[in-house]
């Protein structure tokens, strides 16, 4: 799940899509929305960024090797909510939204979520429907100048890969995006434990224990 890349085609761009886990990529994707939101559809600067950005995950999605498009993933009791999906202008040719949010997709069902929620503009009903997507009800409702509408799209989990609080601990320590592969720590396992502040932990708990007799 580390990206998406297509270079078998001739002629055709490289396309990477992760999540964003540097602070250079962070802020790739805030540059994205500013150009996109603020620039071109003239949204407030405190309405784009509202205050949601640092208890997300974000995906960035590169073009060889440039940063193309971005999205916003809220993560909530039995569902996760995407949003902020962006495209600069000159990739939006290229196919590459339902690809972005299939990626997403896949992230939220590795991670054992059942069902995604987004928020669409209504010139994008028709294409949510394409990829799968259906309206929860009837309900329109506005914010920053446009029209939503709800809809939601059923994941299937295999409830036998799901993490959960038995799923080995060293799984569960991995970058979100890469569940499927070993992380960093588990090669940190390669080294013996030697528990290198317990010496000082038992002193601390020897003088505080001499203390309280001395009362």
């Amino acid at each position: 799940m580390t990206g998406l890349i297509s270079t078998a085609i001739p002629n055709r761009p490289d396309v990477t899509i992760r999540l964003a886990s540097t602070s250079d990529e962070l802020m790739q994707c805030f540059m994205l929305r500013a150009a996109v939101y603020i620039g071109e559809q003239h949204c407030p600067y405190w309405e784009e960024f509202d205050g949601n950005d640092y208890s997300a995950s974000h995906i960035i999605l590169h073009v060889n090797g440039e940063p193309a498009a971005s999205m916003r993933l809220r993560w909530f009791s039995g569902f996760v909510k995407f949003e902020r999906a962006v495209f600069l202008k000159r990739y939006r040719t290229m196919g590459l939204f339902l690809p972005l949010l299939s990626w997403a997709k896949e992230l939220a069902r590795k991670k054992g979520y059942s069902k995604v929620v987004l928020h669409s503009q209504h010139r994008l009903w028709k294409l949510m429907e394409r990829g799968g997507y259906r309206k929860l009800d009837d309900t329109v409702f506005h914010f920053s100048d446009h029209e939503y509408a709800t809809f939601v799209c059923d994941l299937e989990v295999d409830e036998t890969s799901r993490p959960t609080v038995r799923t080995n601990p060293m799984v569960l320590n991995r970058p979100e995006d890469q569940l499927d592969r070993p992380g960093v720590l588990e090669r940190s396992m390669e080294r013996a434990p030697t528990n290198p502040h317990a010496e000082r932990t038992r002193h601390r708990e020897e003088v505080a224990t001499a203390r309280s007799r001395a009362h």
